[in-house]
């Protein structure tokens, strides 16, 4: 449902469940993030506003950010999926979306960032290292999930990188935040 580009302000904020069906679509039309159920998006916003994020432009959500934190390790945040409209890539929605989210009270004491990206997203993985340079800490790529584990073929594998560690957490790190590339 693109109608072109949006010409107001962009606003980042904590989802509710009324979001899901927006984010939803958003990744349907996408055409190259992993597509969840729908009620899978609408649980994510109900339960997991915390740590997840929108971004609106003209009432519409253009971007978003999926995350949790590690039930077994709290100190970790796990970024899932992000997603930014076609007709808004190239304005920084991404990487706003990820300092909304990491500047939030909440997640002051998190001491990784970790996400899985598979080797032909260099989108995903340009966003994440220059996030890691810019905060000036390390981001490390390890095996993680490989393609013969997915049930059926053609899927990638899915490398897992690490980004910190925080040694203060991440609000610390964020406080030396540098805007410039």
């Amino acid at each position: 449902m693109n109608d072109g580009p949006a010409s107001g302000a962009i606003t980042y904020q904590r989802p509710d469940i009324l979001h899901g069906a927006a984010m939803w679509e958003l990744v349907n039309e996408s055409g190259v993030l992993d597509l969840n159920s729908a009620y899978l998006y609408l649980i994510l916003c109900a339960h997991f506003s915390g740590t997840c994020g929108i971004a609106e432009c003209d009432n519409k959500v253009v971007g978003f950010v999926t995350a949790y934190l590690l039930p077994d390790d709290p100190s970790r945040l796990f970024v899932w999926q992000i997603g930014t409209d076609a007709s808004m890539r190239g304005r920084g929605i991404a990487t706003n979306l990820l300092l909304e989210l990491l500047n939030r009270e909440s997640l002051a004491d998190t001491r990784y960032i970790e996400a899985t990206i598979s080797p032909s997203n260099v989108a995903s993985e340009t966003l994440f290292t220059h996030l890691a340079k810019r905060l000036g800490v390390d981001a490390v790529f390890s095996e993680y999930i490989n393609s013969d584990m997915f049930p059926r073929p053609g899927h990638e594998d899915e490398r897992l990188l690490r980004i910190g560690p925080f040694e203060n957490g991440v609000s610390a790190a964020l406080k030396n935040y540098s805007h410039d590339g």
